[in-house]
């Protein structure tokens, strides 16, 4: 039981560091601009794609190193969906400029 435990958190571990990294390679290569909104997203997706993959496909070493290439392709497709929308999501509120 306690071995599981340490097992299970160490793929979490393993599938959350992939998530983390295309938002910070992201955040690097844009000066900060990736956006923090994202990060939590990023995060989430990684271990959901992780975890996606030993349930619905394979389950031995070639699994381990499919999960955790989906934990890192899955937010770098989605920041770049993001990054590349014709309509961006801006975390602040739009204002009128009005010249006076």
């Amino acid at each position: 039981m306690l071995f599981e435990l340490i097992f299970l958190s160490l793929f979490i571990t393993g599938w959350v560091v992939c998530g983390y990294l295309p938002w910070f390679l992201l955040s690097v290569f844009t000066r900060g601009n990736a956006g923090l909104v994202y990060l939590p997203l990023s995060v989430f997706t990684g271990v959901v794609a992780g975890l996606a993959v030993p349930l619905l496909g394979p389950r031995d070493v070639l699994g381990l190193w499919l999960s955790m290439a989906f934990a890192f392709l899955a937010p770098s497709v989605l920041l770049a969906l993001r990054r590349f929308s014709l309509a961006p999501v801006s975390s602040q509120p739009r204002t009128e400029h009005r010249p006076e």
